[in-house]
Formats: C-alpha cells, structure tokens, sequence
C-alpha cells in the first residue's frame, strides 16, 4: 500500500492503472483485517505480553500486504518487499519476545508507525503525477507524529499502548479500504482522462 519513495517516473500509464487495479481486493481485504484488529485492541482487556502477540500478528499481516501487493505507483515491488519484509520480522521479533515489557512493545510500535509514515510522505511527494497520492501524504503526516509521541512518552502506561495500537489499526484499515476501491475505478478513471492511443 506504498507509493515507491525512490521512483524516477513522472507519468502513470493506464496499463499501470490495470496492473494495480488487479490487486483492489487485497487492499480490501487488508483493511478489513486492520479495523478488525484494531476494534479487538482496544475492546480486550490486555496484559503485555498478549498484547505484544496480537500486535506482531498485526504486524506481519500488514507486512504480507504491503509485500504482495504493487506500489500505488504502479512501479517496482522491492520497496514493498523491503517494507513488507521489515514489518514480518517485526512482528516476529514481537511473537518471539512477548514478555521483554510494555517500553519495548511501545517501541516496536513507535518505530513502526514512524517508519510506514516516513515511506508514506516521501513516497507520495515523489509520486504527485499518481492518482490519490494526497491520500498518502495525509496518511503519512497523521503517522509520524503519533509514532514520535509513542517513542517520546517514558512513562506508558498499558491503557495508552493499547489505544495507540489500536487507533492506529483502524486509522490504517480506514484508509486501506478507501484506497481499494479508488484502485479498482482507477483505469477507467484515468481512460476517461487520457484515452488509450
């Protein structure tokens, strides 16, 4: 659900527009899963060590997402497998060492929020010629600074960890679903703008 933060292209063709629009129902689904997940978050009433497991499952689904699916770009897919990569092992690294504490859950968390906000905005100011990248960067710009208050707040509690994971969730699920079905209208969308020759 990227848009590729070190493309060079300044066009989106229509065929792109196809390649991408293929994949709608997974961003769809992903979404779907987000909410989900999120709504669960902040409905349990959690212990660290439970939570640091949801939130790595989380974590590598969002990762398999990010990595299966095509840029919003239409370009490449190795910034996806890379990001796709990093938020699997994360999400490991949390499945294998539930019990490290809540500063270690809330750092994997912050880390996180901050890194995806990050690809976020470069991506869509690299990417202004793709349809919707303004989605992305208002993404990206909501990320960032949620993920800073997580890495900066020493004294975290469960209850704020836990709403953090969780608004988070949703917010990202949100934003996955409105992106699915602007991708799948996407080509006939831009064949309307700019009629195959």
């Amino acid at each position: 659900m990227l848009l590729n933060p070190i493309s060079d292209r300044d066009v989106f063709e229509i065929d792109e527009a196809e390649q991408v629009a293929r994949d709608w129902w997974l961003y769809l689904l992903a979404g779907i899963i987000s909410i989900v997940f999120g709504a669960l978050i902040l409905s349990i009433d959690w212990g660290v060590d439970s939570l640091a497991a949801f939130v790595g499952a989380l974590f590598i689904i969002q990762g398999a997402a990010w990595a299966i699916t095509r840029p919003l770009d239409g370009g490449t897919r190795s910034t996806n497998l890379i990001a796709g990569g990093l938020g699997i092992a994360a999400g490991i690294a949390l499945l294998v060492w539930p019990d490290r504490g809540l500063y270690v859950l809330a750092g994997f968390i912050g880390i996180w929020i901050v890194f995806s906000g990050l690809l976020h905005i470069v991506g869509a100011f690299v990417n202004r010629h793709a349809p919707h990248w303004w989605l992305v960067l208002l993404l990206g710009v909501i990320e960032v600074p949620i993920g800073i208050w997580a890495l900066r707040r020493p004294g975290l509690t469960l209850a704020v960890v836990v709403t953090l994971a969780g608004a988070w969730a949703i917010v990202t699920g949100i934003w996955q679903i409105l992106i699915a079905f602007e991708v799948r209208n996407l080509p006939k969308r831009l064949s309307r703008i700019r009629p195959a020759v």
